[in-house]
């Protein structure tokens, strides 16, 4: 019985263990009513951003892990360059980039908000043993030491994807939006370490939820 119950209690625990280790997802979703046509033959990924450092490295990062799950990706910063200036391209300029590179989805990305907020840390108490004789005895007693209280700054960035479906003609003004996430990342180290952690959770969200398929 000692044994079974101590099986019983291990498999428990790796199942908690899986579970809690999931796949790392956003922390919500959009999906359009009705969504079908979900496999994509040519994927541009852009971000969305006036740091050209920033942009590539998430680009990038996305491409390689959509690359590595059968889906062709391409980074959008060669398809559609910084125009410069204030300047915008117009909606028939994208159109036709689109389809002289027979793109039949595009997922961008963009930091929509960021905030700073501090946090109170609280101080610790930390007991410190000490030792003193009385007659034949060892007597033990302890010193307490209080480490003050702080603020601690701290920065969070609020990053959205979206999936736009170009497939079919296109024209001005036609809804191809399809899928949209956002994810919130605390006190990121670096833009690499940012770009890591969102661009994995966005492609386990679309490949998890089967928001975009191999195409056939």
């Amino acid at each position: 019985m000692k044994i079974k119950n101590t099986l019983t209690y291990s498999l428990l625990f790796c199942l908690i263990f899986l579970m809690s280790c999931g796949p790392a997802k956003m922390n919500s979703t959009w999906t359009k009513d009705n969504y079908v046509n979900r496999d994509y033959g040519k994927i541009a990924v852009i971000g969305i951003s006036k740091n050209l450092n920033s942009r590539t490295v998430f680009e990038q990062d996305a491409v390689k892990l959509l690359r590595e799950n059968g889906i062709n990706a391409v980074e959008g910063i060669g398809l559609f360059p910084p125009t410069g200036g204030e300047k915008m391209r117009t909606a028939k300029e994208y159109i036709k980039i689109i389809k002289e590179q027979n793109l039949d989805g595009v997922l961008t990305m963009a930091l929509i908000d960021s905030q700073e907020s501090d946090r109170y840390e609280p101080g610790e108490t930390v007991y410190i043993p000490s030792y003193y004789r009385v007659g034949r005895y060892i007597v033990r007693r302890y010193n307490t030491i209080d480490t003050p209280g702080y603020y601690r700054s701290s920065k969070s960035f609020l990053i959205e994807a979206v999936l736009y479906n170009v497939k079919g003609e296109l024209v001005e003004g036609k809804e191809t939006m399809v899928w949209t996430g956002q994810s919130s990342l605390v006190d990121p180290s670096s833009v690499a370490s940012a770009s890591k952690s969102f661009t994995k959770q966005m492609v386990n969200q679309l490949l998890g939820d089967g928001i975009i398929t191999v195409a056939q």
